[in-house]
């Protein structure tokens, strides 16, 4: 082969090298960006998953395992399942099974017989999934004072107990009253530290209550929505706003402006020092 020609060849095969190369990490750069998930099954993950749906009371069932790029390594596993309040302990307790004995991701839709949807996750971790407070319990409170609501119930950094109703727009702060006015018993069933606050959050609503709060929370919140128009509320750490000045602030007709500033300056509570101020 004449030298120039294989000095062409030499150049093409270098090029299509470089190609190669640019184009695999072109490619694996874009799985990264994605989190492109590529499945690894394991016999003993399949089982458990398998065993969970047997359960009478489990109507929908979710689960993967997968590893990514670049390392494809350390799989990451997550069971996802719908379950009737009376399957629970069944399924936590195959849940705490070692048959698995690999890390799990758990998200729990527990069904209540009033027909609400009580959704509670724990990060991903071998043995019992770590909820971080009494399920039952406050599944059986939510049930009695929110029939029909989805309602997700948390435990953030062992530092707020947070039950919120994310999907009540339309209805505002009102929505939200039963839970307020549980809010001691809430407390009690979920059997955190005593003084871990209690969140309860919407769209329209965000509130941090200590003990003993509870009726105080509540009379306010009944008197400025009922009284004085008021659809939104956000106090205290669950409110706290991103300039980081603490304030109370709330959604009312422009009328009521005054009368409500006064109704919480009389509440008695914490945020009764607060300054308020208005949303548009």
């Amino acid at each position: 082969m004449p030298k120039s020609i294989r000095a062409k060849v030499a150049v093409a095969a270098a090029v299509a090298a470089t190609l190669a190369v640019v184009g695999t990490g072109v490619t694996l750069f874009a799985l990264m960006v994605d989190e492109t998930h590529f499945d690894r099954p394991d016999p003993a993950f399949d089982a458990l998953a398998a065993d969970l749906a047997a359960i009478d009371g489990v109507s929908e069932l979710q689960r993967e395992r997968w590893v990514e790029a670049p390392t494809f390594a350390d799989p990451s596993a997550n069971v996802h399942a719908v379950v009737d309040a009376f399957a629970w302990p069944d399924v936590f307790a195959l849940a705490c099974s070692p048959a698995y004995p690999d890390a799990v991701a758990w998200s729990f839709e527990i069904v209540t017989p009033s027909g609400a949807r009580v959704h509670v996750a724990a990060d991903a971790a071998p043995g019992c999934p770590d909820l971080g407070f009494d399920v039952p319990t406050v599944v059986g409170s939510i049930d009695r004072v929110a029939p029909g609501r989805t309602v997700q119930a948390a435990l953030w950094e062992g530092e707020r107990f947070s039950v919120s109703m994310p999907g009540v727009d339309d209805e505002g702060a009102a929505a939200l009253l039963p839970l307020v006015a549980e809010a001691d018993h809430l407390r009690a069933a979920a059997n955190t530290a005593s003084d871990v606050p209690l969140e309860i959050a919407g769209p329209l609503l965000g509130i941090e209550i200590r003990p003993g709060e509870g009726p105080a929370y509540h009379a306010l919140l009944t008197r400025l929505l009922e009284d004085h128009g008021a659809t939104g509320f956000f106090a205290g750490g669950a409110g706290k706003p991103v300039d980081g000045v603490e304030k109370v602030q709330i959604s009312a007709p422009e009328a009521q402006h005054a009368a409500i500033t006064r109704e919480v300056a009389a509440s008695g509570l914490p945020i009764a020092t607060l300054p308020v101020s208005f949303l548009p």
